[in-house]
Formats: structure tokens, sequence, C-alpha cells
């Protein structure tokens, strides 16, 4: 072979070690930067998939189909081409203080209902973290407080056609939740309990001892370095029980403001083992004590209720009122439209910037008897009124309790006494009723 033959081979050789690099760059080349676009896009769609589902989780749980909608809404106008790669599925995401690997008990059907096929025990909860998590069908008549929502896309590469590939797909999740969900009530509150103990409440036996455990429970709910509560009732003044001391006199607010209720751990209310609040409290005493006693003035306890929050409350701090009631208004002597009294009362409580939360128990078929106006007899009835007292304008449909309790509003009913709990809870979920992402267990 001569010089020149074998230089021939040699360039022959280069060449095809040449395009054998050059292959190899654009494999790099391509697989360093579509891996960046498919990245870049992944974060878009974490995006786009985060701020749909907020926006769908506003809607929740009282409008799964406008939750839906709107979360659609925000994913195409962040990127009309995610058309038909949108899909919203829902979730009843609850609590697992106790880290027993089940739902809390108080936590459904408060803050959200799979239905009863789920029951209460994992599974099919899914749980971890101190939250579980359920499947959960609007369609089926479910309370859902979850939007989940799987976006995706498919990314054209730039360098990966060279080597034969022209696309890739990336998609990803993201759940977002309405109100306290998994979470307990966070941030500073003074809240004023108002529970009516007249005469009424002795139908059924057990509704005001379910009254006053559904107060407990709310204790046990609350956190009390951030929250303060006090105690109002129907009617004022007198316990009127022997063992307990009377507060006497006509105030209608029994205990202020207190942040005692938990310090020290002596009172399983719930009877479940573990000691969940401070008997010493004079709330949680006192709670303890009411008796029943003549005469439902539901105007005046809110009047004073209001007054004390915004004149003995702290300052800057959210205020509100949980008004539970079973009777139409029949006090005071001094208005001769009692019915429309309270609700005026209630419109002043709400002026001054309390968030009124209403309570109805047994007050199906009951109407109010004013003078006058809209609440004479035979006009708008005892849970109009109790609704209309809720802050938001709230409407009445304690025809369904269960659509009532999940609706989203300020008004609930409680069918039965042993609901009391599980309404108390909800109405302290409502007041933190904004939209937040979440990370589902599981």
């Amino acid at each position: 072979m001569n010089a020149w033959e074998s230089r021939h081979d040699e360039d022959g050789v280069i060449l095809v070690i040449s395009a054998i690099v050059l292959i190899i760059f654009i494999g790099m080349a391509a697989f360093v930067v579509d891996l960046t676009l498919k990245s870049q896009s992944r974060q878009f769609l974490w995006n786009t998939a985060d701020s749909a589902a907020l926006a769908g989780a506003s809607q929740l749980p009282d409008d799964p189909a406008g939750a839906a909608a709107l979360a659609f809404q925000y994913a195409l106008e962040n990127d009309p081409e995610l058309a038909g790669d949108l899909v919203a599925t829902y979730r009843c995401l609850v609590a697992d203080a106790n880290g027993d690997g089940q739902p809390d008990p108080l936590e459904v059907p408060a803050k959200c209902n799979p239905g009863a096929d789920f029951g209460m025990t994992a599974p099919p909860w899914v749980c971890a973290d101190g939250q579980c998590s359920a499947v959960c069908d609007p369609g089926e008549g479910d309370t859902c407080n979850t939007i989940v929502m799987e976006v995706k896309k498919t990314v054209e590469y730039a360098f990966a056609p060279a080597v034969g590939v022209f696309e890739g797909e990336t998609g990803v999740l993201s759940a977002a939740c309405r109100g306290l969900c998994a979470s307990p009530l966070t941030g500073p509150l003074d809240l004023m309990v108002i529970i009516d103990r007249t005469t009424s409440m002795r139908t059924p036996p057990d509704a005001l001892p379910n009254a006053k455990s559904a107060v407990l429970a709310l204790l046990d709910y609350l956190n009390p370095s951030q929250q303060s509560v006090g105690l109002a009732a129907i009617n004022a003044g007198n316990l009127s029980n022997g063992a307990c001391s009377d507060v006497g006199g006509s105030n209608w607010v029994l205990v202020g403001l207190s942040d005692d209720y938990k310090d020290t751990l002596n009172y399983d209310f719930d009877l479940d083992g573990t000691n969940d609040l401070d008997s010493t409290s004079s709330l949680v005493s006192t709670t303890r004590c009411l008796d029943y006693i003549t005469g439902t003035d539901l105007g005046n306890p809110v009047r004073a209720a209001a007054n004390y929050l915004t004149t003995g409350g702290r300052p800057g701090v959210k205020k509100a009122i949980i008004l539970l009631s079973d009777g139409q208004a029949v006090k005071p002597d001094a208005q001769p439209n009692h019915c429309q009294y309270a609700e005026d009362m209630a419109a002043v409580a709400k002026a001054q910037g309390v968030e009124m939360f209403t309570i109805g128990f047994g007050i199906a078929g009951k109407d109010c008897e004013d003078a006058s106006g809209a609440y004479v007899s035979g006009g708008d009835s005892v849970s109009q009124l109790l609704a209309r007292m809720a802050s938001g304008g709230a409407g009445d449909q304690c025809s369904n309790p269960a659509v009532e309790n999940s609706d989203g509003d300020n008004f609930f009913c409680a069918p039965k006494s042993s609901d009391l709990s599980s309404v108390f809870i909800a109405a302290a979920s409502q007041l933190s009723s904004g939209s937040a992402l979440v990370q589902l267990p599981g």
C-alpha cells in the first residue's frame, strides 16, 4: 500500500469517526435542550394546574360543577392548547389528628362526606401524616371539599427529531381544598358562643346535653393560644343548677373571652380515654352547668355578645358569633316584633365586623309571630330568620339539612341533637373558607 492509499484510508476512518461523534453530539444536544424544554413545560404545567385547582376549590363544596368549569377556564386562559387534556376529580380531605390511621369522627360530615359507602375506616380512606382522603363523587350526592386537577401536554422536541424522537408527553397533578380540610383552625379569633337553654330544649331530652357537648367539642377542636372563646346564653343570668355557682344578674354574657380551657388537661368530655379540656376553666365548668330557663330572646344576646367582642376583644383580631337556637323569638317584651328585632341585632353585629353563624335545631315548621312586618303569624319562618341572621345573606334549605350544612354558607340546620358537635365543627371550619393547595396522602 502506497502513502497515498494509506492517507486515503485514514481520511475515511476520520470521516466515519467524525460522523459518529457528530451523531453523539446531536444526541447530547437533543437530550440537554429537549430535557430543558420538557422541564420548563412541566413547571408551566404545575403553575397552570395550581392556579386552576385553587380557582376551582373556591366553589366547593356547594357547586362542584362550577368548580370544574372555573378550573378549566383558568387552565385554558393560561394555555389554550390544553383543551381536551384536563381532568378534574374530587376528594374528601379530613384530619387524622391522633394519627391512628382513621379519619377523626367529628370531621365527617362536618368538613365533607364521601358517602355512606365509604364508612369511617381505612381502607377505603387513605391516611398518612395526620390526614385522610377519600374519593368523592358529587354526582352521587357526595360532599367534596377538594378538587384534583390532572393536566397533560405534548411537548414538541427541537433536536431529538434528528435521532427519530419527535415529541414527549408530560403531566402533573395538583390538589386544592377549601376551608380547614385536614388542618385545625389557624390564626387569632375572638369567638362568642350563644346557647339556647330555654325549656323547649327539653325535647328531645338530650337536646341541651348534646348542645353543651357540642360546645366542649368545639373547645377541644380550637387552639387556646390563638382562639379565645366566650359563652352567652338564652335566657340571661342564672344557671338554675344547684350543683353550680350562680352567675346571677341579667347578664347575657356568662363567661368572657377565655384562653384557659386547655391549661391543664384533666377532663375527658367525650369519654375516649384521653383528657381533652381543663375542668377548672370557668368556660368549661359553666358550659357543663348550663340548665333550663324560660324566655327565648334572640336579639339581646346577639347584641350583648357583639358589643362584648367589639369593646372587650383583641384589637385587629377576627371576631365571630355562633348562635344555636331551637325556637321562635318571644322576647324582649319591649319589642312587639321579636323576630325582626333579632334580625336587626344580627345586622348591627355584622356592621360591627362580627361574622355571624346560626344553627337552627328542631326549627322545622316553626313560624315567627310578630305583630307586623315580614314575621307576622303565617309569614316568614324561624328558619328564614336564622338564615338571614347569618353572614352572607344565607338561603334557607332546612328542608334538606344535609344540603344546608354543606353548602358553604353560615347557616346550619341540625335535624338530630346528635349532629350538633359535627355542625359546630362545620361552623368553625367556615371561619377559614379560603382555598389552599394540599398534598394528598398516599
